[in-house]
């Protein structure tokens, strides 16, 4: 799932409307949670002008290790 990025204050913004604490909102804009609830918190988020960035690639350089 994408991470949802919204502006400062928002995260408590939404918390307060969901009756929800403010880990709850962090862990469903950036995808750890699922649910019915992840699902409100993160379509709220977008209605308040957030934005879905892509998955971060972890880039390995396995080449240069010397075992």
């Amino acid at each position: 799932m994408k991470r949802i990025l919204v502006e400062r204050g928002e995260t408590s913004r939404i918390g307060r409307l969901r009756l929800v604490t403010d880990q709850t909102v962090r862990n469903a804009l950036r995808g750890l949670t699922e649910g019915e609830r992840t699902e409100r918190i993160r379509a709220e988020a977008l209605r308040a002008g957030g934005v879905e960035l892509p998955k971060r690639r972890i880039k390995r350089e396995v080449d240069n290790i010397n075992v």
